[in-house]
């Protein structure tokens, strides 16, 4: 019994582990997507919106490519 707990939680931390990289991937995307826009904001508040947008799209449109 405890053989099997002991390779059920070895087998979640490693798919945790694999995971780790991709979810490091996307926060620092998305966490650049909005410095872009914030910075755009900052210039002007309408341009913030606009940017944010425009990347979101681009990035949709990406992510459609792909499949």
């Amino acid at each position: 019994m405890l053989e099997k707990i002991g390779r059920n939680l070895g087998a979640g931390l490693q798919a945790a582990g694999r995971a780790v990289p991709v979810l490091l991937r996307d926060a620092v995307g998305l966490t650049a997507i909005g410095s872009i826009a914030y910075g755009a904001w900052m210039i002007a508040p309408p341009a913030g919106f606009i940017t944010g947008g425009v990347l979101l799209l681009i990035g949709a449109v990406l992510v459609s490519m792909k499949r």
